[in-house]
């Protein structure tokens, strides 16, 4: 399958600021005992322009990695090769998207979103791993893609989720299943050629979660620079505090629980190398913490 960003967010579109973007099972805002009612969605909607930014932000690597493995296949078989040339395509237009995204959404919002701008170095700081610890935590992150629409925004009703934001992710994660089946495909590749690499292999993709982990705790610094100034009021250290901790909780979950968790990744881990799934659910209770 394939789309194009202007049928899914078209140049003029204006967003719906009265509607949550995101389920509060990624948010975890609705928890927050010092926000009031327009707080908690005023957060909900600077935390759906992030996670919209951090995928943009993540997507630079895969590009990097599709790109690479491309390479690989040149004067190979040219049928890997192309559909490895599309898999880049496609990271590279997520990215186009989800830039329009955040463009729409700073149009429209309060206050101009502080986001993370150095995608490029953590780009290269996560190509500096093997290539199959990097294939290994991709397909972590794109089957977190379809964790978090099957478990958060497939039925949505009961949160009245805005209908634009749920189908944009609904189609990104379309395409990323889709490269799923790439990732498994270049990994068992590799194994088949190099058994003995699974072992070092987790240990850097462990490394990786602890790395995103970071990452994702420098979004969420700016989030609430962001919050903060969009609701006019300065929190006390306690208030802080209790947004942070519950904020910081739904980050990790969402963005490493759930994907350590996502059956496909399991399975998909597992036929790949049961130590590689055991290692998987040893790591898994550290980012259980929602």
């Amino acid at each position: 399958m394939a789309w194009k960003i202007d049928d899914l967010l078209p140049k003029d579109t204006s967003l719906d600021f009265t509607r949550r973007f995101l389920s509060d099972s990624l948010t975890n805002t609705e928890g927050i005992t010092c926000l009031s009612a327009g707080e908690k969605l005023m957060l909900n909607q600077i935390r759906s322009n992030s996670y919209a930014h951090l995928f943009l932000f993540l997507e630079e690597y895969a590009v990097a990695l599709a790109a690479q493995r491309a390479g690989l296949e040149l004067h190979g078989n040219p049928t890997h090769m192309r559909a490895l040339l599309r898999f880049s395509e496609e990271e590279l237009k997520h990215q186009q998207l989800f830039a329009r995204y955040t463009e729409t959404f700073a149009r429209g919002f309060k206050v101009p979103p502080a986001l993370l701008d150095n995608q490029v170095a953590v780009a290269k700081a996560i190509m500096s791993k093997s290539n199959l610890g990097v294939l290994f935590f991709n397909l972590h992150m794109e089957l977190m893609t379809q964790q978090h629409y099957v478990e958060t925004m497939r039925d949505n009703e009961r949160e009245s989720l805005d209908p634009l934001f749920r189908n944009m992710l609904k189609h990104h994660w379309q395409e990323e299943a889709q490269h799923t089946r790439l990732d498994f495909l270049e990994a068992q590749k590799i194994i088949d050629g190099a058994p003995d690499m699974v072992d070092a292999a987790m240990t850097e993709y462990a490394e990786l979660l602890q790395a995103l982990r970071g990452t994702l705790n420098a979004q969420l610094q700016l989030d609430l620079q962001t919050f903060e100034k969009a609701a006019e009021r300065t929190f006390t250290e306690a208030e802080r505090k209790e947004i942070f901790d519950a904020q910081e909780r739904s980050y990790v979950y969402g963005f490493i629980g759930m994907g350590m968790k996502a059956p496909l990744f399991l399975s998909r881990m597992r036929t790949l190398s049961p130590r590689a799934e055991r290692r998987v659910l040893e790591l898994a209770p550290d980012y259980y913490c929602n």
